[in-house]
């Protein structure tokens, strides 16, 4: 068997390694050498033993699942933290399941950072993740499927703060007003989506609601999400027809682990051109300091919509979604926006160049603009029916085929595979002084 020192490093997808684990930080797995035999770990059909790397020293052998409440571990909302785990199945060919869940108030997973133990060689697994606004239902769990697995190891953390920014290569298309510092961004350089900043599912059953409303599509992992040249693709394509459901179609959706409250948030696109898809950028309730998830509320940044007929290539829909039934006022409206049916019509088509569209979300106003140009001003209320204060937003970008409002007049499927493109996805906090 291999010895710890030389069993090689298995992280989460696209993880960026960590810069420096200090090591003054506390360890916060209790019993991670087993040296207590099952104290702190939930078992089922697992067992101590001994270990195959340490002489004299315990392993814990894992039929199904063992796991540990991190509820009272002492995890910090925003705080960056580094798991490592020294594991191997006890057959190839199948796979183990290691996971940090976070879970609401009542039970329901809305975070889950994981890696898959594929080899029957020890492996040093790692998942580094920054804590959620709420983290007392949290845990960590092994998860065998097909084989039995063998744990030696668990450690838990505190890092350096995982960084939520990358260089701006080029500032063209952006239009930040003045006195904003960037916090979150991606400009899709690499090769692949960056899964340490993005979920491809909406926070709802448990972070895997694959489809809203009457869409005819499910989000997927198909090669949904390209990445190449600088751009994000989120590609929808037919994968079957006639469906009984009538869901004949996968695409792509992102959504960031990183949130926020307020700030100034763009988007440099271009938008499909198929009759019967719909793109938006938008921000959504995440889970709440009190382990709360509802919605609404969210902020629709642009919903561009094309069903050939009333909503066409050269408009985008924006507005509020708020669960108090907010009347709309506004301070200020361009004389092509539609504040009745909140849409914009542009003087071309959205689909035929790229187009920068953000907002500016401060306590009491919404700000749109497209391409710098200031299009309305008007209030906002983040708050649940009950009026309290909605938790931070998370960022979603999606491309949706059909339903009754893209495709009120069908799904040109001649055209597809469609992609809604992203060059880059940027949000900034208010600098202040």
């Amino acid at each position: 068997m291999q010895s710890p020192s030389q069993a090689p490093v298995v992280t989460q997808s696209d993880v960026v390694q960590a810069t420096g684990l200090e090591v003054s930080y506390p360890e916060l797995i209790v019993n991670g050498l087993f040296t207590s035999g099952s104290a702190g770990w939930n078992l089922s059909d697992a067992l101590v033993t001994s270990s195959e790397l340490r002489p004299g020293g315990k392993a814990m052998d894992v039929g199904w699942r063992v796991f540990q409440s991190l509820g009272t571990a002492g995890l910090k909302p925003g705080a960056s933290y580094r798991l490592e785990v020294q594991a191997r199945n006890a057959s190839s060919g199948k796979t183990t399941r290691l996971a940090v869940i976070f879970r609401t108030a009542s039970g329901e997973p809305f975070r889950t950072h994981e890696v898959s133990v594929v080899s029957s060689s020890y492996a040093r697994y790692v998942i580094e993740f920054t804590a959620p606004n709420y983290v007392a239902n949290a845990e960590f769990q092994v998860l065998t499927n097909g084989t039995r697995a063998r744990v030696d190891s668990a450690s838990l953390r505190q890092r350096d703060a995982i960084e939520q920014t990358e260089p701006i290569v080029s500032a063209v298309g952006s239009f930040v007003p003045a006195g904003y510092l960037l916090a979150f961004n991606d400009e899709f350089n690499g090769s692949s989506l960056n899964r340490a900043k993005w979920f491809t599912r909406f926070i709802y059953a448990g972070g895997t609601s694959d489809r809203l409303n009457d869409e005819q599509q499910r989000y997927r992992d198909n090669s949904n999400h390209v990445v190449a040249d600088g751009v994000l693709k989120l590609i929808a394509r037919r994968v079957r027809t006639g469906s009984a459901d009538g869901i004949d179609y996968e695409s792509g959706m992102i959504r960031s682990d990183w949130t926020t409250r307020y700030g100034y948030f763009e988007a440099r696109v271009r938008m499909p051109a198929g009759i019967g898809l719909s793109s938006a950028f938008w921000l959504n309730s995440d889970v709440s300091e009190f382990g709360r998830l509802a919605w609404p509320p969210e902020i629709d940044i642009f919903e561009f919509v094309n069903n050939g007929v009333e909503d066409t290539r050269d408009m985008i829909h924006s507005g509020v979604v708020d669960a108090r039934g907010l009347a709309a006022s506004y301070a200020f409206k361009h004389p092509s926006f539609d504040s009745t049916w909140t849409f914009w019509r542009a003087p071309y088509d959205f689909s035929g160049g790229w187009h920068t569209i953000g907002a500016e979300w401060t306590p009491d106003a919404l700000t749109l603009y497209v391409d710098g140009e200031r299009i309305y001003t008007r209030n906002v209320r983040w708050n649940y029916s009950d009026g309290s204060a909605a938790a931070p937003a998370h960022i979603i970008l999606n491309l949706a085929v059909g339903g009754q409002w893209a495709g009120r007049y069908g799904v040109d499927s001649s055209v597809i595979p469609q992609a809604l493109e992203i060059d880059w996805v940027r949000a900034y906090r208010r600098e202040f002084n």
